[in-house]
C-alpha cells in the first residue's frame, strides 16, 4: 500500500515515511481538555528555556531545519513550536482528529498530515518532484511542487508535499470516518521514534472514538 521510490533511496538514503490508518473514527468529537493542557505544560517545561538556535539543534528538529536550508525555507512546526511557547493558541481545529495529529506533531516535532482515506486511491507512492507537479493545496490554492522536494501521491494525484503541505481534496473534514496519517521523515530519524508519535495519534483518537479500528500503522 505504500513505495519508496528508488531514487530516493539513492538520493537521500534513510529516508522514511510513517503510515497510520484508521476506520469508524468520529471527527465531530474533541481531545479531553485536562489532556490538552498537560501536554502543552510538557511542551512548555520540555522547550521553554530554550533558544531559536538551541531548538534548532535538538533531535528531530535538526533533520528537518537541514532539509528546508536546502529549499531557502524554515521548518513550519519549529514555528508553531515558538508560537506555543510564546502563550498563543496552539490548537484551532475543533476535530478530535485533527487535535491529535496537531498534539503530537507538537510533542514529537515530526512532520505529519491527516487525510480522508475515502478520498485517496490506494497504493502510496513517495516520490521525488520534477518540479512540473501541481496540486491544489489545503488553502485551496493551485501550487507547484518544488523541484527535488519529496512527496506523496496516491494513484489521482500529488497529496501532500514537504514545502508545500498537504492537498485541499483529502483534507480530514466533519464528515471523515477513515483516516491517513503521514509522517515525513527525512534522513537521520529513528524507526522507533516515529513509531512512538503514530502510536501517540492512535491512543488519543480511540480515547475519544471508542469504535475506531487500527488498520494500519508501519513506518516504510
Amino acid at each position: 500500500m505504500f513505495t519508496i521510490n528508488d531514487e530516493i533511496k539513492d538520493a537521500l538514503p534513510g529516508t522514511k515515511v510513517g503510515i497510520l490508518i484508521m476506520k469508524n473514527t468520529s471527527s465531530l468529537c474533541s481531545l479531553d481538555e485536562p489532556e490538552m493542557f498537560n501536554s502543552f505544560c510538557e511542551i512548555q517545561h520540555k522547550y521553554g528555556n530554550l533558544s531559536r538556535k538551541e531548538l534548532k539543534g535538538l533531535y528531530p528538529i535538526q533533520a528537518y531545519t537541514s532539509y528546508y536550508k536546502k529549499f531557502g525555507y524554515s521548518y513550519p512546526v519549529l514555528a508553531q513550536l515558538e508560537s506555543v511557547l510564546k502563550g498563543k493558541k496552539a490548537l484551532h481545529a475543533e476535530s478530535g482528529l485533527l487535535q491529535a495529529m496537531f498534539l503530537s506533531e507538537l510533542e514529537s516535532m515530526l512532520l505529519t498530515a491527516g487525510h480522508d482515506l475515502s478520498k485517496l486511491q490506494l497504493p502510496l507512492h513517495l516520490k521525488m518532484a520534477s518540479g512540473k507537479e501541481t496540486y491544489q493545496s489545503i488553502s485551496g490554492k493551485e501550487v507547484n511542487v518544488v523541484g527535488s522536494d519529496l512527496m506523496i501521491c496516491d494513484g489521482k494525484s500529488v497529496i501532500s508535499s514537504i514545502l508545500r503541505g498537504p492537498d485541499f481534496n483529502s483534507r480530514i473534514t466533519e464528515s471523515t470516518i477513515d483516516v491517513l496519517f503521514t509522517i515525513y521523515a527525512p534522513p537521520g530519524i529513528e524507526t522507533g521514534y516515529i513509531e512512538t508519535s503514530l502510536r501517540r495519534i492512535e491512543e488519543r483518537i480511540k480515547a475519544f472514538s471508542h469504535s475506531s479500528q487500527t488498520e494500519v500503522i508501519q513506518v516504510f
